[in-house]
């Protein structure tokens, strides 16, 4: 598969170094778009080619190409790749890397991917997938504007850059995911107080405006007038309750989470124990009835913990598992009663008899690190 080079370039050891110093860094940024570019402007310096480029997985069969680093005219921005065509193509099928000597050359290349190479300069070229939990994400480019040979530190360390820009993408989905989860959660908390004090203040108005209206020797205009700010009274109430369900609605993709945060808020005022809520996968859609199962457990299990564990802290966790999505929640208290025989008696033999309803199961047991483990499945 490699060409025949004139020369080899390798990464020197200490930028690979400097790379890893600053991986930290990079994944704090928690934006996928910014910890990319960040990775990317590195990777010339870091592996010792010249010019480098990702492309970015759209649909199954297809990457973008974007972020170039050190183009000459950013030719290969935009190009779509699909798969088994050129390099990169080649690559998302077989998930390994590859590269040629002269890219020019290759056999049955699209015209205008040769065009912008040769705009570009570009002649040696390697590819590598960027891949997390088996799925590919996109691919990594390199490329040099002479024939020289990839050696095997270079490939390694465009490897090792793909792994990174993985993992950056997958911390930055999450972090977004937890943003929508925040931003809805707190759409409804406003809504909840907007219709505790703008809703009731509408209907006490409103009630009063109706009794004057009722006065018995109201002037008749007057009690015209009255009418029409009863009438005002009663649309406001209803375009109130109309904003109140667009601010209390979240979408398919965050309900769950939404529903998750709020319980384990709702166990911390209660208990003063601190929850949290960790989505540790990307999410299939749910219809509303299932979000509301396995929301009903995770309460059910919170409040389990409350009653007995005498725990110190509690983590809900909520992920992709065997073709539907599990809750876990998980406590580090006294763990789980001598003689334990099944869940009936730790309270939460209902949500399983809800959840059975539905195609779902429940297991319980001892956690990893001490207290209890219980999680609920459902199917997709």
């Amino acid at each position: 598969m490699p060409g025949m080079g004139r020369r080899r370039r390798e990464p020197p050891p200490d930028v690979l170094l400097a790379l890893d110093e600053e991986y930290g860094q990079t994944l704090a940024l928690l934006d996928r778009g910014a910890a990319t570019a960040r990775i990317m402007a590195r990777v010339p310096g870091s592996t010792g080619v010249d010019v480098a480029w990702i492309g970015a997985l759209e649909g199954a069969d297809r990457v973008v190409l974007q972020q170039m680093v050190n183009g000459l005219a950013n030719g290969v921005d935009g190009l779509v790749v699909p798969e088994g065509v050129g390099l990169g193509g080649k690559v998302m099928l077989t998930r390994r890397p590859s590269w040629v000597s002269d890219y020019c050359t290759v056999p049955n290349l699209p015209a205008l991917f040769r065009s912008r190479a040769q705009e570009e300069r570009l002649r040696a070229m390697i590819a590598v997938p960027i891949v997390h939990n088996g799925q590919l994400s996109g691919v990594l480019y390199g490329a040099n504007r002479d024939d020289a040979e990839f050696g095997e530190r270079t490939v390694q360390a465009l490897e090792r850059i793909a792994v990174r820009a993985a993992t950056a993408q997958v911390v930055a989905e999450r972090a977004r995911h937890a943003a929508e989860v925040a931003v809805h959660e707190e759409r409804r908390r406003l809504a909840l107080e907007l219709h505790d004090t703008v809703g009731a203040m509408l209907f006490t108005l409103r009630a009063g405006i109706h009794r004057l209206g009722h006065e018995p020797d109201l002037d008749p205009q007057l009690r015209a007038r009255v009418s029409a700010m009863e009438q005002q009274a009663v649309e406001a109430a209803a375009a109130l309750r109309g904003s109140l369900r667009v601010l209390h609605a979240a979408p398919e993709e965050v309900a769950l989470g939404v529903a998750l945060r709020e319980h384990c808020r709702a166990f911390t005022d209660r208990s003063g124990v601190p929850a949290r809520t960790l989505t540790l996968t990307d999410l299939p859609g749910l219809p509303p009835y299932r979000i509301r199962v396995l929301a009903d457990f995770a309460r059910e299990a919170l409040l389990n913990v409350e009653k007995h564990a005498r725990a110190s802290s509690v983590v809900v966790s909520v992920f992709a598992l065997r073709d539907g999505v599990a809750v876990s929640v998980s406590d580090d208290g006294v763990g789980l009663p001598p003689g334990y025989a099944d869940q009936a008696g730790l309270g939460i033999a209902a949500a399983a008899e809800r959840l059975g309803r539905v195609g779902g199961t429940v297991t319980l047991g001892p956690g990893a690190d001490g207290g209890v483990t219980v999680q609920a499945w459902l199917p997709n």
